[in-house]
């Protein structure tokens, strides 16, 4: 149980920082859609060990 809610709190993550890059890709703001990437990645990161 405490696992299912620890992935689901970096998926949770994975889609704030999506929406933070739509948003950004939006207002054609580089600074900000270069830290959503590495953001968004890192996220991916923390994720890869949890895959089945």
């Amino acid at each position: 149980m405490r696992l299912q809610l620890h992935v689901l709190a970096w998926v949770l993550f994975l889609g704030c920082g999506l929406f933070y890059l739509l948003a950004s890709i939006r207002d054609r703001d580089p600074l900000i859609i270069a830290g959503s990437i590495c953001f968004i990645a890192a996220v991916i990161i923390f994720l890869v060990p949890h895959r089945k």
